[in-house]
């Protein structure tokens, strides 16, 4: 933060942070703002996994899209985000919590954590949330697939019904700049869209409350790690990531 940099390569260049976060660093430098402070009793991997996946997650079903007692829920996208959605989803009390996704076990793996249903697509999902709600949709659809694409947007406002709301918390590529949505039902159904970054929570208060709930056993996060690598298994973890195999990898440091 003052402008030089802690560490160098043995000729002097010096090394960076990517994206200010250290990548898989065992330590890095940072600004006291950027501090969260944890009890030590907790452990590393469960604290790794509240900085950002974990909270996005949480945070896009109970924050951003407000969810309530009693709502229907869609999750598009069960990984390491969109399984936490499928939690938030649970301990705001949706009533019906509706998961997305192509691989099978991570259908049954967000059944285990909340979901009341499951389905491989969204065009297979849609005509079974019209019958579950009596033709009214979804109160709110969370977008969590690991890229999200322009034309996907059309699918996801169809599930959303009258005064519902789309948060779109993954990322899309920089240079797509449009969307397919019907605008007369954006505007005559009452719709909206939201974006969000984080959940849109305050890290310096939620991720403490976050790990509250994970110590009483509410917000589960043992159960979110599929599999344990250390830092010379990195392209391993990345590839089973690739191919929908894990939920969530975490890098052991031993």
């Amino acid at each position: 933060t003052d402008g030089t940099h802690r560490h160098h390569v043995k000729d002097g260049r010096p090394v960076k942070l990517m994206a200010k976060l250290g990548t898989f660093s065992e330590y890095a430098t940072v600004a006291e703002a950027s501090l969260i402070k944890v009890e030590k009793d907790l452990p590393l991997d469960a604290v790794a996994l509240v900085s950002c996946g974990v909270a996005t997650g949480w945070g896009s079903a109970t924050n951003r899209a407000d969810t309530q007692p009693g709502d229907t829920v869609v999750v598009v996208g069960i990984g390491g985000i969109g399984i936490n959605a499928v939690q938030g989803a649970r301990m705001a009390g949706a009533k019906r919590i509706i998961a997305v996704d192509p691989v099978e076990f991570k259908r049954e793996k967000a059944m285990e954590l909340g979901a009341t249903h499951t389905f491989a697509s969204m065009a297979e999902a849609l005509p079974h949330i019209a019958e579950l709600t009596w033709g009214e949709m979804a109160d709110r659809v969370i977008m969590t697939p690991g890229v999200l694409h322009g034309d996907m947007m059309g699918e996801a406002m169809s599930m959303v019904g009258k005064g519902g709301t789309c948060v779109v918390t993954a990322i899309s590529p920089m240079q797509e700049t449009t969307a397919d949505i019907n605008l007369f039902q954006l505007a005559m159904w009452n719709k909206e869209v939201k974006g969000t970054i984080f959940g849109s929570l305050n890290p310096r208060a939620d991720i403490p409350k976050l790990l509250d709930l994970y110590r009483v056993g509410d917000l589960k996060l043992d159960e979110l790690i599929t599999k344990r690598y250390s830092l010379d298994q990195i392209n391993e973890g990345y590839q089973a990531m690739r191919d929908g195999e894990n939920i969530r990898g975490v890098i052991v440091y031993d």
